[in-house]
């Protein structure tokens, strides 16, 4: 008896019928189909805006694909309709672009299968980076992976709150942009990659396979990630940043190029590395066990707002930190050469009986601008109201962070105060912020310098032979600070006694909202 297999449809019932091959009969004409009613694609009488309806609700990629291969009618809803679905798809799956409003739906179609695609399948970072292969095409291969990555990444971070309303700096606001940056983190070995390039002159021609501007410039950005305890990251070359932090300014500047403007990316990630092996680094007994007892929002963390231009009237007020010193004795002894055999310890503000750390609380307030209350020894040491100058370049600087053609830079300055305690005496800090133009395309960027002093407790007399000077560099987002502080009466230039500090920003959201999605209740 031949078998009956039943299809059914909400709309008519076919019933297929498979006869069992028959000797006299050949292998073509083996299957015989009848059918008791012919019922047409279901899909073909559905209107366009329902079947666009049924595909929102395929969150998987994977699923929308098998949507848009399922038939001519589908496949229309998907790709056809000007591609007015994929505008939809984009938006409802990634912030609003800085060129949303310039471009077509195809190009939404190509951008947002570019992002998926990039933070999918990442890259091999190690391969890309440090070209850790003997297999030419792989690490081609991984290049290509790990800049368009990187791309993605620098774009997803300028887009991020760009739909946010307001300017309640106290209510938590959810980013699309930066749950996807989240997942990519914890995929992808990027931050693990850090400084992790052989520099030296014979091998940096061919080690170097990712530009190196871009790498750094997104490492930079996903600082607050590098001290996440719950994703440790490996810290490569510590005796190189060691020896980077306790430098002197006259051997390696904070600020570079032809025009003094430029951040030292470079610079700022040996400063982010040597924070991140004493904070978030067990075997550690220096500051990780005071940052392991900081509650999640008091540790560094990324902005809530869009990454933009100046920064320095939305300063938050209250900063922890610390900063790290070793004997004068032990200065030279780091500048003049990098040693893996012999340890320097790191002493930090607050350090006890066994060498721990702790972290000392500032309290920063912005003043009208008045440089009247600027003394003049501050301006001559920090130099913080001085206007750029443009210089020749070199063939070193043929290529500036800040972009050649950029109009003539209009510094943002803006003054504050601050109060806090060092150990168990308080102090007082005066300071500026200056506004940077844009590193690599990325705003936001700021100079701080600032004077710590003391006061006698009953005459409010400063007291002018103890002046600590600060200059450093504030993140986009303005939440972290980090940078060199030095004596201003002890040594001058390559002699000059100095160290590195860190502030980060606690104001702000407590905790960013985060989507869930109910399992039970996808389609």
């Amino acid at each position: 008896m031949p078998s009956r297999k039943r299809i059914e449809s909400e709309a008519e019932e076919v019933i297929v019928v498979a006869t069992p091959p028959s000797p006299t009969l050949s292998a073509a004409s083996s299957v015989t189909l009848v059918a008791t009613d012919y019922a047409p694609n279901p899909f073909d009488s559905v209107p366009i805006e329902i079947r666009q309806r049924i595909a929102t609700y395929l969150d998987s990629d994977f699923d929308l694909c098998n949507y848009n291969a399922t038939c001519k009618a589908t496949n229309e809803a998907v790709d056809q309709d000007n591609y007015s679905f994929w505008r939809q798809r984009f938006t409802s799956t990634f912030e609003r672009p800085s060129w949303s409003g310039r471009r077509s739906n195809f190009e939404f179609k190509k951008q947002y299968q570019r992002r998926q695609s990039a933070l999918r399948y990442g890259a091999n970072y190690a391969i890309a980076v440090r070209g850790s292969s003997k297999n030419p095409r792989l690490v081609s291969r991984e290049m290509r992976k790990a800049v368009l990555g990187l791309e993605v990444l620098k774009e997803l971070l300028l887009d991020a709150y760009s739909e946010m309303d307001g300017d309640d700096d106290k209510t938590a606001c959810h980013s699309s942009n930066m749950e996807h940056i989240a997942g990519f983190l914890h995929n992808h070995d990027l931050l693990d990659e850090v400084l992790t390039a052989d520099y030296t002159k014979e091998r940096k021609r061919e080690v170097i396979a990712v530009p190196q501007d871009l790498l750094q410039t997104v490492q930079v950005l996903l600082a607050p990630a590098m001290f996440d305890l719950e994703c440790p990251r490996g810290t490569f070359g510590f005796p190189e940043s060691q020896h980077v932090v306790y430098a002197s300014a006259c051997d390696i500047p904070i600020f570079v190029g032809c025009n003094n403007l430029d951040v030292n990316t470079e610079w700022v990630l040996h400063h982010l590395n040597f924070w991140k092996y004493h904070m978030t680094r067990s075997e550690e007994e220096t500051l990780h066990p005071a940052f392991e007892d900081l509650a999640e929002d008091e540790r560094p963390r990324f902005p809530s707002k869009q990454l933009a231009h100046g920064g320095g009237e939305d300063l938050g007020k209250h900063w922890k930190g610390s900063y790290a010193y070793v004997d004068r004795a032990e200065i030279s002894r780091i500048r003049n050469s990098i040693s893996r055999s012999v340890i320097i310890t790191d002493e930090f503000n607050g350090d006890d009986e066994h060498g721990q750390g702790s972290f000392q609380d500032l309290e920063l307030s912005l003043l009208g601008g008045d440089t009247d209350i600027w003394p003049p020894l501050f301006e001559q040491t920090l130099h913080s109201l001085r206007v750029p100058s443009s210089h020749a370049k070199t063939r070193a600087q043929r290529r500036c962070a800040t972009a050649d053609n950029m109009p003539v830079f209009m510094p943002q300055n803006f003054q504050f105060s601050g109060e806090g305690e060092d150990v168990t005496e308080e102090f007082h800090a005066l300071g500026w912020l200056n506004a940077l133009p844009p590193q690599n395309g990325v705003p936001g960027w700021q100079r701080m310098t600032m004077m710590k002093y003391f006061q006698d407790p009953v005459t409010r007399v400063m007291d002018t032979a103890a002046l600590w000077a600060y200059e450093g560099v504030v993140l986009p987002g303005g939440q972290i600070m980090l940078g060199r502080w030095w004596c201003v009466s002890d040594g001058t230039g390559r002699d000059q006694y100095s160290g590195p500090f860190i502030l980060w920003n606690v104001d702000g959201p407590r905790k960013a909202e985060r989507r869930v999605v109910d399992e039970d209740n996808l389609p």
